[in-house]
């Protein structure tokens, strides 16, 4: 190779790097953006799981100290454990919002974050 070859690389205008330039920065704006929903809903799921179904768990365990979640045989005939445990089994799981919703988009913003470096590369 000579001082002047450049090996068979082209040289690209100023225009067309900036243009890459500024559509690498909108794809991690947006990978970021996802990270951050997905770190939202699976800290929202966390904290609706501690402080609303836990407590409802320990005041079940401390009330019915002699009987499961499962329930079942003569000993579940009263009214206050059947209650209890309708309203345990009725609360909406929290961990479909941290698999799926947070998941979902922490990777979706890890997958950005490369796409667009891949995208700088020419």
């Amino acid at each position: 190779m000579s001082d002047g070859d450049s090996g068979g690389l082209e040289r690209r205008s100023a225009e067309d790097i900036e243009a890459t330039v500024q559509s690498i920065k909108k794809m991690l704006l947006v990978g970021g953006v996802f990270a951050v929903i997905g770190y939202l809903l699976a800290g929202s799921a966390l904290f609706f799981e501690l402080t609303e179904f836990h407590p409802i768990l320990e005041d079940f365990f401390a009330t019915h100290t002699e009987h499961s979640l499962a329930g079942g045989g003569p000993e579940r005939a009263s009214d206050a454990l059947n209650s209890d445990l309708a309203e345990l089994h009725s609360w909406p799981s929290t961990l479909l919002w941290l698999k799926l919703g947070g998941v979902a988009h922490i990777l979706l913003g890890i997958f950005v974050a490369p796409a667009a470096i891949v995208r700088a590369l020419p």
